[in-house]
């Protein structure tokens, strides 16, 4: 049967020093999530870690994958690994209510900023949709999100959930970072969950948003959890626009059928400056 409602967490940890204090601090948070209700619990970008190439290698998987067991949860954390052809890239895992490995993303757009001061990462080349519950998502990580296309591919796949890892450090963006997130989750009509980590006192961008009304925000609070309301979201995608008084929804119906993509050739043409992802310029 098709799940009408779903209660997910976004985890917005306050980063520790070294690794096993953060591997750690995930497994209290899982357990806490769990505890609240969520059916899945999403970690931020590199998180538990390691967070960078040069960072001294920690294996959080086998506490990150009993911690779901233990609480019959799903669990969704990062970290930037070492990969079998010597490249290293930010990578995404999705762990089932039993411990069971249900995806790995490879991040396919690295963060456009110097490789002096982040190191490079190579990029991925397949995007990240699955089936959790039942239920179709996908993973747009970090600045993928302020990328349009790529939350449209994984929404065009069926993605009803749209999971949003972020490394953070957002600063002066963090309120336009939520504005995008929500502007993604009313162009693709979906649920959207973005999260972050704490590195200080920095107020944080954790949120969960529909393509209606945003949800919950989380402030400085480690995790945010809200329950989505899927049916609504399906009668948002299978109606189409009215000009009814007063009108039955919030944000206009039926956006993904209204595309025209024999006109969106620009989308694919070549572009003379493009980012360069494998050298970081």
């Amino acid at each position: 049967m098709t799940r009408s409602s779903y209660t997910l967490a976004m985890a917005q940890p306050l980063r520790r020093e070294g690794g096993v204090p953060n591997v750690d601090h995930a497994v209290h948070l899982v357990a806490r999530a769990a505890a609240e209700g969520a059916d899945l619990v999403c970690f931020p970008e590199f998180s538990p870690g390691p967070v960078r190439p040069d960072d001294e290698f920690y294996d959080a998987a086998p506490q990150m994958t009993q911690a779901a067991k233990d609480h019959g949860i799903n669990v969704v954390w990062s970290l930037t690994e070492p990969c079998n052809d010597g490249e290293q890239r930010l990578v995404v895992y999705v762990v089932g209510r039993e411990g069971q490995t249900l995806l790995r993303y490879e991040r396919t757009h690295p963060a456009t900023i110097p490789v002096a001061e982040s190191g490079l990462i190579t990029p991925g080349n397949e995007f990240a949709n699955l089936t959790i519950d039942g239920l179709p998502m996908g993973i747009v990580v970090c600045s993928e999100m302020w990328t349009p296309e790529v939350a449209r591919i994984v929404a065009l796949r069926g993605a009803e959930i749209i999971l949003s890892p972020a490394g953070g450090g957002f600063t002066s963006l963090t309120r336009n970072w939520q504005i995008i997130v929500q502007a993604r989750a009313i162009e693709n009509q979906c649920y959207v969950g973005l999260t972050n980590n704490l590195w200080g006192v920095e107020q944080g961008a954790a949120m969960i948003t529909g393509p209606e009304h945003p949800l919950a925000f989380a402030g400085r609070d480690e995790l945010v959890v809200a329950t989505l309301d899927l049916e609504r979201l399906r009668w948002l995608r299978s109606h189409d626009d009215s000009m009814a008084s007063p009108k039955p929804f919030d944000s206009i119906p039926g956006l993904l059928r209204a595309r025209r993509p024999e006109m969106y050739g620009d989308l694919v043409a070549p572009q003379p400056d493009a980012f360069d992802y494998t050298v970081g310029c």
